[in-house]
C-alpha cells in the first residue's frame, strides 16, 4: 500500500492528545497529526485554526505517515529531527532552524492571528535559506577544520580522526617540517585524494593568528571548525624556579589563546556560526599543589569557553571545552602515569564524537568526570593535606 502523503501547507496540531514519544517525553508528530485531523478547520488565506486550544502549528512533511517498528507511532528510530516539536508560548520551533514565524503571528493558544505569508518561511522557518545560521553543519561528515597544533600529540591525534571521517583539514604549527610531514601523513590516511594545507602559526607569536586564519579560510574555501589543541606544559618544580618560564606559560595557555580563539570567533560568526573546540585540562578544575601555575592559565581558559558557550551559542557558535586528563602524549614523556591514562587514539575519538553532538563541555578519558568531581567537593583543609 502506497504511503499516505499530506499535501503541502500548515496544519495546526494539538500537543495535549499527541502520541509520546520514548525519547525525552517529545511529542511525535506521527500521533499528533493522526489525534488531530478531525479538529482543523482551514480558512484559506486566514490561516488555519484549531478548535480548541492548547494548538501549535508544525509543517506537512512528505511520508510523514511512514510506519515501522510494528506500527508504533513515536519509535524514536522512526523520527527524523524535523519531526520533533516543542511548544513555548504557543509557538513551535524544529531543532537549528529557528522559530516558525514571528512572535505576534500566533495567539495564545497557538491559533493564526493573521495571513501567513507564502514561500520558504511558510513551511517552517522563520528565515529565508540564505539567513539561516549554519548550525548543523557538524552535525553530519564534511566538516573543513582548523587544526592548531595539529602535528604531534593529541593534535595530530584529532587530526586523523577527522580525515577518517572524510573531513578537510587545515594544519597549523610552529615548524614548517612537522607540519609537511603531517599532511603527508594525513593525505595517505584519507579516502579521497585531496591535498592537506598547512601554514605557520605560533602561539608565543600572536601578530601571526590572523594571517594563519586567512591562509586557512582560502585553502578550505572557508572553514566552520576550528580546533586548538596546542598549548604549554611544565612542572610546578620547573614553573617555580623560573619566572620567565612562568611568563610563558602563563602567556601562551591564556592569553595568547584566548586572542586566537577570538580571531576564530568573528570568522566563524561572520559566516554565521560554527564549531570551536579548544583543549583545556582537568588542573584547571581545583587549585592543587602539583599544578599551582600551569592549573591557574587552564583554569582561565576554561572559564572564558563557558562564557563563550552562554553568549554566542543563540548566534550559531558551538564551543566544546575539552578537559583532557592524563595523556600519554610527548607532553606528558617523563611523568608517571596514573593507571587512569589514556592513549591519544581513545581520546581523540572521545573528543570528535562530543563535537559531533554539540556538547559544551567533555572529559577525556570520561573517568576524569567522576575523578574531578570528587575533587571539586573536597573540604579545603583536606587539600591543604592531600598531595594530589
Amino acid at each position: 500500500m502506497e504511503p499516505r502523503v499530506w499535501p503541502a501547507g500548515v496544519y495546526a496540531v494539538s500537543m495535549r492528545p499527541a502520541a509520546r514519544g520514548r525519547a525525552g517525553g517529545r511529542a511525535c508528530v506521527h500521533g499528533a497529526l493522526d489525534a488531530a485531523r478531525r479538529r482543523v478547520a482551514a480558512l484559506r488565506d486566514q490561516g488555519l485554526r484549531a478548535r480548541r486550544r492548547g494548538a501549535a502549528l508544525v509543517p506537512a512533511r512528505r511520508d510523514v505517515d511512514r510506519r515501522g517498528h510494528g506500527g508504533l507511532a513515536g519509535h524514536p528510530a522512526d523520527r527524523r529531527s524535523t519531526e520533533r516539536v516543542r511548544h513555548r508560548g504557543g509557538r513551535a520551533d524544529l531543532p537549528d532552524e529557528g522559530s516558525f514565524h514571528a512572535a505576534g503571528a500566533f495567539s495564545r493558544d497557538g491559533a493564526a492571528a493573521r495571513t501567513f505569508p507564502r514561500g520558504a518561511r511558510e513551511m517552517g522557518s522563520a528565515q529565508a535559506p540564505a539567513e539561516r545560521a549554519v548550525r548543523a553543519a557538524i552535525w553530519r561528515s564534511g566538516m573543513k577544520a582548523v587544526v592548531l597544533g595539529g602535528t604531534a600529540g593529541m593534535g595530530r591525534a584529532v587530526a586523523r580522526r577527522l580525515v577518517e571521517r572524510g573531513d578537510e583539514v587545515f594544519l597549523m604549527g610552529r615548524d614548517a617540517g612537522d607540519l609537511a610531514r603531517s599532511a603527508a601523513d594525513l593525505e595517505a590516511r584519507q579516502s579521497k585524494s585531496a591535498r592537506v594545507g598547512y601554514a605557520l602559526c605560533d602561539l608565543e607569536k600572536p601578530e601571526g593568528f590572523a594571517a594563519a586564519l586567512d591562509e586557512a579560510d582560502r585553502a578550505l574555501g572557508g572553514f566552520d571548525t576550528v580546533v586548538v589543541t596546542a598549548g604549554m606544559f611544565a612542572t610546578q618544580d620547573a614553573l617555580e624556579a623560573d619566572v620567565e618560564l612562568t611568563r610563558r606559560v602563563l602567556t601562551v595557555n591564556y592569553t595568547n589563546t584566548v586572542v586566537f580563539c577570538e580571531h576564530a570567533r568573528k570568522r566563524l560568526l561572520a559566516r554565521g556560526g560554527g564549531q570551536l573546540t579548544v583543549f583545556s585540562s582537568v588542573a584547571g578544575d581545583r587549585g592543587r599543589k602539583p599544578v599551582a601555575l600551569y592549573g591557574s592559565s587552564k583554569a582561565g581558559l576554561s572559564h572564558y569557553l563557558e562564557s563563550l558557550d552562554h553568549k554566542f551559542h543563540a548566534k550559531g557558535l558551538s564551543v566544546l571545552c575539552v578537559k583532557p586528563g592524563f595523556v600519554k602524549t610527548g607532553m606528558t614523556a617523563g611523568l608517571k602515569p596514573p593507571p587512569f591514562a589514556g592513549e591519544p587514539d581513545a581520546v581523540a575519538k572521545h573528543v570528535v564524537g562530543a563535537m559531533v553532538a554539540r556538547k559544551p563541555l567533555v572529559y577525556a578519558p570520561s573517568i576524569w568526570a567522576l575523578v574531578m568531581l570528587v575533587i571539586r567537593f573536597l573540604p579545603r583543609f583536606v587539600m591543604r593535606k592531600i598531595g594530589f
